[in-house]
């Protein structure tokens, strides 16, 4: 039981730790882009053992990258504020453009 917590915790650490991994290079190397929120994805987790149901918003922000296509990301750091349509200003890295760091929200 002991190893399956440590397993758990190990996880969860490779995960947060790795998106930190993401916005932090993104931060420093990163491309800016214009983008708009394209979609707000609202999902309802169960909790592990206590079956509590949580609520998790993701946002997701549609840009063109520098090559001129236009692709679709999830921000990593939103904002509560944000709706459908708001033009933010990010900062993605071309090797994982699946993901973006909110860097500004335009008014």
């Amino acid at each position: 039981m002991m190893g399956i917590a440590i397993a758990m915790v190990g996880i969860f650490a490779i995960i947060v730790i790795r998106t930190y991994v993401w916005q932090f290079n993104a931060k420093l190397n990163g491309l800016d882009a214009e983008a708009h929120v394209s979609w707000i994805e609202h999902v309802v987790r169960n909790g592990y053992g206590d079956g509590k149901k949580y609520p998790i918003t993701y946002y997701y922000v549609s840009f063109q990258r520098a090559d001129g296509s236009v692709t679709e990301a999830r921000l990593l750091n939103p904002k509560k504020r944000l709706e459908m349509g708001t033009c933010v200003r990010i900062r993605y890295d071309p090797a994982h453009d699946h993901v973006a760091t909110l860097m500004e929200i335009k008014d």
